[in-house]
């Protein structure tokens, strides 16, 4: 298993440009573009502080796993992720450890990225993969595979 280093956290929030602000305002934070997700019934930015990418989430409707995690938490951290060389490896390594996985095959994505040396992928392919909660102290983890030649922090 090859983790290189957390690249992310997710913040499910209510009002995105709010929560956007705060972080710039606070934080010195660099927005990047708004990217609506369907399969969640949600839109993230990212906004970068330091060596870290927050995901925040916004749901788009009264449905989908932001607006049921808001619903249920409130606002605030949802996940934690990791930046890997293989994802599927990694699935694999857990899985025999008894990790369980939301789904149980990694998910591809196609959407802007820009790496830490600031360059913009504009249609690489992001291969990612959440743990079950249960499975790692009440804790959602999320492995990323990256485009390849992309430079993590």
């Amino acid at each position: 298993m090859d983790i290189r280093r957390i690249t992310e956290v997710g913040v499910a929030v209510r009002d995105l440009e709010a929560a956007t602000g705060m972080l710039v305002d606070l934080l010195g934070g660099t927005a990047g573009p708004v990217v609506e997700v369907e399969r969640y019934a949600m839109r993230f930015r990212m906004v970068r502080v330091g060596k870290i990418d927050f995901e925040l989430m916004e749901p788009t409707g009264d449905g989908g796993v932001i607006a049921d995690f808001l619903a249920k938490q409130g606002e605030g951290l949802h996940h934690i992720a990791f930046a890997v060389d293989d994802l599927q490896d990694t699935m694999d390594t857990l899985r025999a450890k008894k990790v369980a996985w939301v789904d149980p095959e990694p998910i591809a994505n196609r959407m802007p990225v820009t790496d830490y040396a600031g360059r913009t992928f504009d249609d690489g392919e992001i291969r990612f993969a959440f743990t079950h909660p249960r499975s790692i102290m009440g804790i959602l983890f999320e492995f990323i595979q990256y485009p390849e030649g992309y430079q993590t922090p």
